[in-house]
């Protein structure tokens, strides 16, 4: 007797017997195609179509949404019709319903719910069909995280701080949160800064505030202020000359008879001699007053001995409210992904085309589409085409290497390379060449028959093997500090300041001298300084001991030893070289002031602008060809050569109008008929005149 259940109907497994008995006995020959027609059996479960997420793109952002989103679920039984779909959050947890029909069920069912559970969730969902039968679990993963950071301050206890202390926040985001909490921008005092630890004894003694602004993974934001009151205390003091003679700031001589003073007034105080303790700071103060301490160490000094009077006297002033204030903030937003617009463009009134090289065979930057398509739109409006060689990104990208030869390469202007990481850094895998021996061979005679190269952030970790290519892109990448998620568009960035080197530039003329961005910040091989004009550099106080990378903040990271070019141009093997080393991050190609130098860098290698763009390295290979092929004077070119050391050595210096002096001599030399041919000295005239207004321009 078949198996039954309490209703009667038979259970799954006997149907399936019974199936199985029906078809075994239908002759082979009638089972053809079309001749036999087996229906879906009853007992099939349902299908789900793929869940969908309302909005379809995260509002947040690495694909957190910031606030509900809804789940979209919908499902098929043409045989049973489907009872319900179901959803859990979490793999252990229990099945919910959310959405059902009553019978006589419906062949399909659709529905919504809204998830709200923090963190990364795994949705799993379900239909169950009229009979009961449920098809196998899906999954969809939601990421939702509602709720900004919270930053702290331990060192500020009760609103009060000593003056030797350093203050490092504490930042925490809200579990089970999206983490990744990164600094955004800090002031002290309502003067911004780049987000560093902050040394109380730089502060004078009173009332201060340190403001952030912070945000998670997701982009969740808010605004913290702390107001604190900095305090000192004899004993601080004292710690405080220890250190400035450690530094150098004040001479031992001095700190030895300032600590003894202050030792003095302390047991003075002590003994409850308020007077002759007052007394015994006020000789502090002259003795500090000394011509030979440093503004700052002698304010710190002069004021804490002031602090120590005035509470000695009971005149301190009223201090403020202390304690922090969160308000909201904006924090990042997504970027929507790039998409380039054609392989070839073909703009009216185009005059010119340069070509977008970005294809990688090691590390690909999420920047690469972005700059695609911002040259494309640049072309439209300033009357250049673009080709674009970068299989991944096809369709918009020519299907062969355009670098074939330097004849082929010539209907270029400029070769924009961006980022074409490759393996033959030692930090990636193995791959192969950014370009093989013949393309680079082709690349190599466009630049030496005049073609122009724009190099960007990761053009320099490519070709590591090749000595032509690190001197024409600048140096090579070797590292990097790494950097928190919050930042929104770039994991492994950071603040910092950007020093304007030379203003005269049409590619860094709109900039004020002094910056803050945020970036993925390259050290190189060697420092380029020597042998390029350098536009733009790091200032790597500002972020060595940087709050959003690792632990930057305790352990100072190891730069570049405090000179670090991140963007030069140069006239180098008879082609025009620029490298811009800033811009991993996505969002700085929607920045005008950052696209405004990589602009500037595409006229001036295309040749359609002007640039001083000199450098001692061409200066001196012009002088060495100079004096080997006979137009310039063997005795004059030595001369030359030796002015042209200490010019350099100068500017490596700092000494600027030591460095001109030097170039206005070879100028003179320059000017005199026995030094060489009229063309020669001509174009040593001319070079070592962009010198020297390059040198003016750095004054």
């Amino acid at each position: 007797m078949p198996s039954q259940t309490t209703s009667g109907r038979a259970r799954p497994d006997a149907r399936r017997h019974l199936l199985r008995c029906l078809v075994a006995a239908v002759p082979v020959a009638s089972m053809s195609v079309g001749s036999l027609v087996i229906a879906t059996p009853a007992w099939a479960a349902p299908t789900s179509a793929p869940a969908t997420l309302t909005p379809a793109t995260p509002s947040g952002t690495n694909n957190y949404y910031r606030g509900p989103v809804t789940l979209n679920l919908s499902a098929t039984d043409a045989a049973n019709g489907v009872q319900r779909l179901e959803y859990r959050l979490g793999n252990t947890a229990p099945f919910q319903t959310a959405v059902s029909a009553t019978g006589p069920f419906p062949a399909s069912l659709s529905g919504s719910v809204q998830i709200t559970q923090q963190g990364t969730t795994t949705v799993g969902y379900r239909a169950v069909g009229g009979d009961g039968s449920a098809e196998a679990v899906r999954t969809i993963t939601v990421r939702v995280d509602t709720v900004a950071p919270v930053v702290s301050w331990p060192g500020i206890v009760d609103g009060h701080v000593g003056h030797t202390a350093t203050l490092i926040p504490t930042r925490t985001d809200p579990a089970p949160g999206s983490g990744g909490v990164f600094i955004h921008r800090m002031w002290i005092d309502q003067t911004e800064t780049t987000p560093l630890p902050v040394a109380t004894s730089t502060l004078a003694t009173g009332a201060h505030t340190i403001s952030v602004v912070a945000s998670d993974a997701a982009g969740n934001a808010a605004h913290f202020e702390q107001t604190f009151v900095v305090t000192t205390s004899f004993a601080e003091l004292d710690t405080l000359i220890g250190g400035y003679v450690t530094a150098g700031a004040i001479g031992a001589d001095l700190g030895a008879g300032l600590r003894a003073k202050l030792t003095e007034a302390a047991g003075l105080a002590e003994a409850g001699n308020v007077n002759q303790a007052k007394r015994a700071l006020n000789q502090f103060v002259a003795a500090a007053q000394d011509g030979s301490v440093s503004g700052a160490a002698r304010d710190t000094l002069v004021g804490d001995a002031r602090y120590l009077q005035d509470k000695l006297a009971g005149k301190l002033p009223a201090e403020p409210a202390t304690g922090m204030t969160v308000t909201p903030a904006i924090g990042p937003n997504p970027i929507a992904p790039a998409t380039p617009l054609a392989a070839s463009t073909n703009f009216p009134g185009a005059t010119y085309r340069v070509l977008y090289f970005s294809a990688t065979k090691g590390f690909r930057h999420d920047h690469i589409a972005d700059t695609a398509l911002l040259v494309q739109q640049w072309g439209q409006q300033h009357g250049f085409d673009v080709d674009i060689w970068d299989p991944r990104l096809a369709p918009a990208s020519l299907s062969s290497t355009p670098f074939t030869s330097a004849a082929d390469l010539a209907k270029y202007k400029t070769v924009i390379f961006g980022s074409p990481v490759d393996g033959t850094n030692p930090n990636s895998a193995p791959a192969s060449d950014a370009l093989n021996a013949a393309e680079l061979a082709a690349f190599q005679g466009y630049i030496q028959a005049g073609g122009g190269f724009v190099g960007l952030h990761g053009a320099s970790d490519a070709i590591h093997n090749v000595a032509w290519y690190r001197d024409l892109v600048g140096a090579w990448f070797t590292n990097h500090p790494g950097g928190q998620n919050g930042e929104g568009t770039c994991g492994s960035c950071i603040n910092v300041q950007v020093n304007t080197e030379d203003p005269t530039n049409p590619a860094t003329a709109h900039l004020p001298k002094t910056w803050l961005t945020i970036d993925e910040l390259y050290n190189f091989d060697h420092n380029p300084r020597a042998e390029v004009h350098t536009l733009l550099s790091l200032e790597e106080s500002t972020y060595r001991r940087s709050l959003n990378s690792g632990n930057a903040a305790n352990v100072p990271m190891a730069l570049m030893g405090g000179d670090h070019p991140i963007a030069w141009c140069q006239n180098y093997d008879g082609g025009r070289a620029f490298s811009l080393i800033l811009g991993h991050d996505r969002a700085q190609y929607y920045r005008e002031d950052f696209t405004r130098i990589l602009l500037a860098g595409i006229n001036w290698t295309a040749g359609q602008s002007e640039a001083n763009c000199s450098t001692f390295r061409q200066t001196r290979t012009l002088i060495t060809a100079g004096a080997a092929g006979g137009t310039l004077d063997p005795e004059s070119a030595a001369a030359v050569t030796a002015l042209l050391d200490e010019a350099q050595a100068a500017y490596l210096r700092l000494d600027y109008n030591a460095a001109g002096t030097s170039l206005n001599k070879i100028i003179a030399l320059a000017g005199s008929p026995t030094a060489g041919t009229d063309a020669a000295r001509g174009e040593l005239d001319r070079q070592a005149r962009q010198l020297r207004d390059w040198m003016k321009s750095l004054k």
